[in-house]
């Protein structure tokens, strides 16, 4: 009988087969695995083909470091205040001669490399990388994996990755391979930019940057007030995956008033020519904060490559160059395996070098933290929405940033990779669901939203995300660094064991806790608690006390570490009369302070004085009454708490609002919902800032405005308010319902922690263009939730400046009497109507309307009148409100 033909697919599987067990065999000797390079979702899809053999990788492989026991009790050493080798920092030769692999094991890698056909195109001096391009079939044979291509799941495009881990000979001393697979490419940190005017206005501008965004010196006023710390003679480092525009940074510059700023250094790396591509923002938000909070900065170090490169070049140079002690990274790094990355960040520990990472702006990690957002060798950094007193006025409070209408928020959570460093043991509580044995984030935080930039090439931008506050902690870190040295100390270095250590020794006094706020995608999240949490870490810093602390402490401690901020109508009452401050002294020996002056309207208890080692006291500081008769404004007082000992001095501020706007931005100029809390059915995508790009309707007034559209239901956009229960406030808002489709119903609500109050309630109104909508409302209790809530199947209601002022009982101010002219001067509140009145006695009145009532234009409103002047006569002024 005739055998049949062999079927053309068997007779290519069984030569397939032969050749595999053919090239074993030939090599038999043992070998390792590598871990950490095939994407876990490969185990779940199927491939959709090969990867051509021709096709050229980028790879750099890594090689591990010596005496790894060795370095990490030296790491635990130089960061322990009671060690003998305390901030003993290695040279960048030393940690080579003690750590790095030797020349016979970097030899023995080359000579892998070429024996497989590999071209060696970089080698690194301190041998703990080489960078090499190889065909995608010499990497399939060198390793034992077959590049494979996968559909990627939420790009239009195939990624490519190995079938298996990959594989070296057992005594090569190869640690991990990156460029295997390109399944996460490295992708800023940044929330999408939003193009704004250069004259948009802001009802409520926490800032002194077009459309009252942060910029320049607002960062310094914020969390550096009064200090003369500038960086100098620090460098920040940057870490970049593209190039800016240089005439952005320079109209930056020009804007913010920068009059001598730092210069910026650009290192080109692997064959990166420098052209600019759609991350050029992210380098100019770094580039812009970073000199914004330091401005005296020798210089700033942009390190940039292009994105099929790895993350470990960057780092390579970036710790060769010693000279600079704190970088930034605002950056994921893609797919790359943590091995060889978390040495080079060892080695920045050795070397006294700090380095930090944006936490992220996806919400809480739930799963696996990208790298390198969870490692514990660098400083994760978290972002918070903060508040003002004005442009350029002292800090008012923050909150954690989290914004749904752009589906971003700071990113915190739990590394499934690393376990819990020793510095960081003690954290985790009930509350903030924090872990006792994994790697906790965010360590800090700092202002991500409502962030001016100037970025591609010339354009005006509202940014921000944890890409701004990373850089913002660095440059921090500089300021704390000129400290030290011209204390007579050394760098700070990895900052981590020292600002865990405050959790138990001058918390109140060096960070601000952020309370409120939360993470959450959805429902799945963090919510933000007293202390540490996994939202903004352990806070913001507190300006001078907390450069004390980490540069120079001198053991002299007050808390907390703001002074208050207090607010209501001229005249008062004020929401915050007094608050009391605890001093201590943790020395070994006394010391003398002093308060320093205070204005007229604030009065301080105490004059100071000495105070015992191990000692305490406290100073109450509180209004008096002159702060009732200062004009509608903004009050600024700054006490210097100085240590007359040491001599250095730790600045209190306190801020009076009167007569102010109690709403932040309530024209939505930030271009998000930065200081509102939205909620609803799909309250993200159906509420957003607009500036007529997508519903094409015009703001009121500035560049944005709030379009609310709900489908199927209410969504809710609420703000607290720092009330004064019984005090009547006059609250003001312009809508607008260009289409009156329906169904549609939009209320306004004026509520506490256990009452809703409901000041307006329509639905299916007909459509209408911009109005303005006033109520007056009284106060319950000292804390009052201003709430819309909307729903628009079909179109949008168009929201805009939002605000809450107290008013003020009228008082008069002047009489005077020309004739039979009398002229009358009393305070008040722009916009609301007046009636002055007059009786000829007190028994009895039987009050007289002196003309027409008086709608105010300014803060004083006065009315004339020819009346007859028959004896004495009474006079009394009547407000009238919208209730």
């Amino acid at each position: 009988m005739k055998k049949k033909a062999p079927i053309p697919w068997l007779r290519t599987a069984v030569a397939v087969l032969f050749t595999g067990v053919s090239f074993y065999a030939a090599d038999a000797a043992p070998r390792k695995s590598l871990t950490g390079h095939v994407p876990q979702i490969v185990a779940a899809v199927s491939s959709n083909g090969r990867l051509a053999g021709e096709t050229r990788l980028k790879l750099a492989v890594g090689l591990p470091l010596r005496n790894q026991d060795v370095l990490s009790n030296f790491l635990q050493a130089i960061y322990d205040p009671a060690s003998p080798q305390y901030h003993h920092y290695l040279t960048s030769d030393q940690f080579i001669e003690k750590f790095s692999p030797t020349p016979g094991d970097y030899q023995a890698v080359i000579n892998f490399a070429k024996t497989n056909g590999f071209t060696v195109t970089a080698t690194h001096s301190d041998r703990m990388l080489l960078d090499v391009s190889a065909a995608a079939g010499d990497v399939e044979r060198a390793f034992r994996v077959t590049m494979r291509l996968y559909p990627h799941p939420t790009e239009a495009r195939n990624y490519f990755a190995p079938d298996v881990e990959p594989s070296v000979p057992a005594d090569l001393p190869i640690a991990d391979v990156s460029g295997l697979n390109n399944y996460l490419r490295p992708r800023p940190k940044n929330i999408p930019r939003k193009a704004i005017s250069a004259g948009g206005s802001n009802t409520s501008a926490e800032g002194s940057g077009p459309n009252g965004n942060l910029i320049g010196g607002d960062y310094r006023a914020a969390y550096v007030p009064g200090v003369t710390l500038t960086g100098a003679g620090q460098i920040v480092g940057l870490f970049e995956y593209d190039n800016y525009y240089p005439g952005d940074v320079s109209s930056y510059e020009s804007i913010a008033n920068m009059t001598n700023p730092p210069a910026v250094e650009t290192v080109l790396l692997n064959g990166y020519t420098g052209t600019q591509s759609d991350g050029n923002g992210e380098v100019a938000l770094d580039i812009e904060t970073a000199m914004s909070m330091a401005p005296g900065l020798s210089k700033i170090v942009s390190y940039e490559t292009s994105l099929e490169n790895s993350a470990n070049d960057i780092l390579s140079v970036m710790a060769t160059n010693t000279a600079i002690k704190q970088f930034s990274c605002s950056w994921n790094f893609g797919s790359n395996p943590r091995t060889t990355m978390d040495s080079y960040f060892q080695k920045m520990e050795t070397q006294g070098q700090t380095f930090f990472d944006a936490s992220g702006d996806d919400g809480a990690y739930t799963r696996a933290v990208p790298e390198p957002n969870d490692d514990p060798y660098i400083t994760i950094v978290g972002g918070t929405t903060l508040s003002t007193s004005g442009p350029g006025e002292p800090w008012f409070g923050e909150v954690t940033w989290n914004a749904p209408d752009l589906d971003d928020s700071s990113s915190g959570g739990v590394s499934t990779t690393y376990p819990i460093p020793s510095w960081q043991a003690g954290v985790s509580t009930a509350a903030n669901k924090a872990s006792t044995t994994h790697r906790n984030i965010p360590d800090v935080s700092m202002v991500a939203d409502n962030i001016f930039i100037v970025a591609d090439d010339g354009q005006y931008e509202a940014s921000g995300g944890t890409s701004a506050a990373a850089p913002l902690w660095a440059a921090f870190t500089a300021l704390v660094n000129q400290e030290s040295l011209a204390a007579g100390h050394s760098t700070v270095g990895f900052i981590n064991p020292a600002i865990y250590a405050l959790r138990t020794n001058g918390y109140a006094a060096d960070f601000d806790d952020i309370t409120i706020g939360n993470d959450t995608n959805g429902t799945v999240g963090f919510y933000a608690t007293a202390g540490y949490d996994l939202c903004t870490g352990l806070g913001t810093p507190s300006g001078s006390s907390l450069i004390i602390a980490l540069a120079s402490p001198d053991g002299f401690g007050i808390t907390p570490g703001r002074g208050f901020s207090a607010s209501g109508p001229a005249g008062g009452p004020f929401n915050f009369q007094a608050q009391t401050l605890l001093l201590t002294n943790a020395g070994h020996s006394s010391l003398t302070w002093s308060p320093g002056a205070a204005p007229g309207w604030l009065t301080v208890s105490d004059q100071g004085g000495p105070l015992d080692s191990k000692g305490t006291a406290s100073v109450t500081v509180q209004l008096n009454g002159l702060a009732r008769s200062l004009s509608p404004g903004v009050y600024t007082a700054d006490l210097w708490f100085t240590n007359m000992t040491s001599g250095l001095a730790q600045l209190r501020q306190f801020t009076l609002q009167v007569e102010q706007n109690l709403v932040h931005d309530g024209g939505f100029e930030a271009a998000d919902f930065a200081y509102w809390t939205l909620s609803g059915l799909d309250a993200g995508e159906d509420n957003f800032a607009d500036d007529g790009t997508y519903t094409s309707y015009p703001p009121y007034s500035g560049s944005f405005f709030a379009a609310l559209g709900e489908i199927g239901g209410l969504a809710y956009l609420s703000q607290p308010l720092p009330t004064i229960a019984g005090q009547l406030y006059l609250i003001s808002f312009w809508l607008a319902n260009p289409s009156g489709a329906t169904p549609s119903q939009f209320l306004v609500q004026w509520n506490t922690a256990t009452t809703i109050n409901t000041l307006y309630n329509v639905s299916n109104p007909g459509a209408f263009s911009w109005e303005q909508i006033q109520f007056a409302a009284v106060a319950r209790t000292n804390s009052t939730l201003l709430q819309f809530g909307d729903r628009n199947d079909d179109d949008f209601f168009g929201l805009d400046d939002v605000s809450v002022y107290p008013i003020p009982l009228p008082t008069i101010q002047a009489i005077r009497q020309i004739g039979d002219t009398v002229q009358i001067t009393w305070n008040a509140l722009p916009g609301l109507a007046y009636q002055a009145q007059y009786s000829d006695t007190l028994l009895n009145p039987q009050w007289i309307d002196l003309g027409t009532p008086v709608t105010a234009s300014g803060t004083t409103a006065t009315v004339a009148e020819a009346i007859t002047t028959n004896g004495q006569e009474y006079y009394r002024i009547i407000l009238s409100v919208p209730m």
